[in-house]
């Protein structure tokens, strides 16, 4: 990560136009292309990205406020759960969302891919996190057999063990994953 340019930060800090200018330019557009690929407009983009340079500017001027990530990236990530919650929103008023555009072709946009999306990207990173706690043996064993489709026999080969012990040892690794996913499920930190 590039280091944080602190006298930018305090210049958004104090509200300065030409650093919030700069900011957007640096970063509306991430925040627009995901909202229009998300079932919003550009003038939602707009909005959603204004509350989020809010957001942003407001958490500066907290004094315990730590920024760990650059602006552009903690500002994608603010316009991200912002537009999250106005699609959540929009789902319990409607269960569709009607776009008509100029040739009067209508668009239905279910919500429902929206989060099922958001949810499919929590289960990703749960196993993500749980992958890197496994050893290097699991995680290339895993991988070759359920990523790459290789077969037991072909895995024995490449890991140098025997098929019957890599059978053995496929059965330990997805145990100890499933224990692993029901230790952080059970502590909440995941909701599945």
């Amino acid at each position: 990560m590039s280091k944080i340019n602190p006298v930018f930060l305090k210049q958004l800090q104090d509200g300065e136009n030409n650093a919030i200018k700069e900011l957007y330019n640096i970063a509306f557009a991430s925040c627009a292309n995901m909202i229009t690929n998300n079932s919003g407009s550009i003038e939602d983009a707009r909005d959603i990205f204004q509350e989020a340079l809010i957001v942003f500017i407001k958490n500066l001027q907290t004094p315990d406020f730590i920024l760990t990530a650059q602006p552009k990236t903690y500002l994608y990530a603010v316009c991200r759960n912002l537009w999250l919650n106005q699609l959540k929103k929009l789902k319990k008023t409607k269960k569709n969302i009607s776009i008509d555009d100029s040739n009067n072709f209508v668009n239905i946009i279910q919500t429902d891919q929206i989060e099922e999306k958001k949810e499919l990207e929590v289960k990703y990173e749960l196993i993500s996190e749980i992958l890197s706690q496994l050893n290097e043996d699991c995680k290339e064993l895993l991988f070759s057999f359920y990523y790459k489709k290789m077969p037991l026999k072909e895995i024995a080969l490449q890991m140098n063990y025997t098929s019957g012990f890599v059978k053995v040892k496929k059965k330990r690794c997805m145990d100890t994953l499933k224990k692993k996913v029901l230790e952080l499920y059970s502590n909440k930190k995941y909701k599945l």
